[in-house]
């Protein structure tokens, strides 16, 4: 089925609605994280937040006949506008539906001084937007401007709350490089081969059946075998994988767990051949952060690396670890430039549902194979390579089928509107149908009780009578809800439909074939070790 996805989202809209002239929407955002501290969490709660906030908003008769809408994000730093809660604020900003937006506190908005200064000096005034912190007593309204006419307090309330998230964190990474250098394992997930120990948690202890496997990869390796002959010898021996023993330990919820297939990969081979936490040293500060709000971490190089020797028990020796690096780390890196083409991530190989790879050909052609082809010798993924020219052109003429079943969209439209008509005057019978059977219950409810006024019926008949009206009355409502719910559903997606066809529409008269034109025709491709395809539509062929 086509959808038109939009970037804006209401969380939760609260009973207030947007009058008939069209006033805009209020937007209230809340956010809370481990950074607030205990003492500081139930004052600072998303209930508390929202409370605070919708009080406001009704002390305020300026705000009448505005609509609500709320945004939250629960366990995310304010050093960061990488929140999902946050990002939705903003689109309903910039698609200007939001003229309005309150917090309770500004370090709920953000807690880093420049970013923060940034939305109050420069974007929100650009859109035309009210910014409203309850507890700070700043409404931009009465001040024009972020540092210069907000109240010297709570400039510097903001300043010191930036100041705070950076003191914490550098406490955090002192406290992390202490234990380290004490030898507590404090350096992340612990690699396969290795478990924490149950009686303390910072020493770690040999796995052996995963060490076994671990031993095996070192052997094939040291006997001449590159990556992609390790896994192929692994996947034919049906060696679990490390997920596999991870989740005989602990139940996993990953989706590779789901695939029927589940394969060694010469990257998780290679993580494990270049892995000295194998020697039984403990290994850190590998990566550092790209940048103070960035999440983002980038690679050190092996020279900066700590190491404390000695930690826990190896399961490689030094000498077998070393010759094995050779391997990797003596080899000239050849640069790879990045490059796009149209099916790039829409063509998934029909037998382990693995999305293709690409290697650019001489002459700007492609080759798509499946990588998981070497990794078993008795798959059914792609075995030969298949170029990008012959599925281009069968996918291009399957468009333009497409395209010509759309030639006469008007016909489509009305075609379309007239199957969602058929279906809306049945459900509106049906909704007549139930308005007619609570005003009979109603009405029986109304008899009974005259009854019983009469004394031709006792007081336990009357409420036997009564609740079982009642309760014929909520279930007629709930069917009655259920299908008003599914008549507004059935009007969107007539709109919907409409609005992707003319969006598909335009692409008449092409004859080569774009991304755009994949992104808005295709959702999938699956082809076959017999170079059959199979095509998935973004809409209803």
């Amino acid at each position: 089925m086509y959808r038109l996805e939009s970037n804006y989202n209401i969380i939760k809209s609260t009973t207030l609605q947007p009058d008939r002239q069209g006033k805009g929407m209020i937007a209230g955002y809340y956010r809370l994280s481990v950074e607030d501290g205990r003492l500081e969490m139930e004052s600072n709660s998303i209930l508390s937040q929202r409370m605070l906030v919708k009080k406001y908003i009704a002390a305020h008769k300026e705000f009448e006949g505005y609509g609500f809408c709320e945004f939250y994000d629960d366990g995310y730093s304010g050093t960061t506008m990488d929140r999902p809660g946050i990002q939705k604020l903003l689109a309903g900003i910039k698609d200007n539906k939001i003229q309005c937006v309150i917090v309770k506190d500004i370090s709920r908005f953000s807690r880093d001084y420049i970013e923060l200064g940034t939305y109050m000096e420069q974007v929100f005034p650009f859109m035309q937007v009210r910014f409203i912190s309850i507890t700070d007593h700043y409404d931009s309204n009465e001040n024009n401007g972020y540092r210069g006419d907000l109240n010297i307090d709570t400039a510097f309330k903001s300043l010191l709350s930036d100041f705070y998230c950076k003191d914490i964190s550098e406490k955090v990474k002192s406290s992390l490089e202490a234990r380290r250098k004490q030898g507590k394992y404090a350096t992340g997930p612990v690699p396969f081969g290795y478990m924490k120990n149950k009686d303390n948690p910072q020493e770690l202890l040999v796995v052996q059946e995963e060490a076994e496997v671990i031993k095996r990869i070192y052997d094939l390796s040291l006997a001449g075998n590159n990556l992609t002959e390790i896994c192929k010898t692994l996947n034919d021996e049906r060696v679990k994988t490390p997920l596999e023993y991870k989740n005989l330990r602990k139940k996993q919820d990953r989706k590779e767990l789901l695939q029927k297939h589940k394969y060694w990969q010469p990257q998780t081979a290679r993580i494990i051949l270049t892995n000295e936490t194998y020697t039984g040293s403990m290994v850190y500060n590998k990566s550092e952060q790209a940048g103070t709000v960035q999440k983002k971490r980038i690679l050190k190089p092996r020279s900066e690396w700590k190491v404390f020797a000695g930690h826990h028990t190896a399961i490689i020796d030094r000498k077998t670890f070393d010759m094995v690096q050779k391997n990797f780390f003596h080899r000239k890196e050849t640069g790879r430039v990045p490059f796009s083409y149209p099916l790039k991530g829409k063509v998934y190989c029909a037998g382990c549902n693995r999305c293709l790879r690409v290697t650019r050909l001489s002459g700007g052609r492609f080759s798509l194979y499946c990588a998981n082809s070497k990794l078993n010798s008795n798959n059914q993924c792609i075995q030969k390579p298949a170029g990008n020219e012959w599925l281009e052109s069968v996918i291009l003429k399957e468009i333009q089928l497409q395209l010509g079943k759309l030639e006469n969209l008007d016909i489509i439209i009305k075609e379309t509107g007239a199957i969602y008509g058929s279906i809306k005057a049945k459900k509106q019978a049906l909704l007549a149908k139930f308005t007619k059977d609570i005003e009979r219950l109603v009405q029986e409810k109304a008899d009974n009780l005259e009854r019983y006024h009469k004394g031709l019926i006792t007081k336990e008949e009357l409420l036997k009578r009564r609740d079982s009206i009642t309760k014929q009355a909520e279930e007629i409502k709930k069917h009655q809800k259920e299908l008003e719910e599914k008549l507004c559903s059935c009007e969107e997606e007539i709109q919907k439909k409409q609005k992707g066809y003319k969006k598909l529409s335009v692409y008449y008269g092409f004859d080569v074939l774009s991304r755009e034109m994949i992104e808005a025709f295709i959702s999938k491709v699956v082809v076959d070790n017999h170079k059959n395809i199979g095509i998935f539509w973004t809409f209803s062929s």
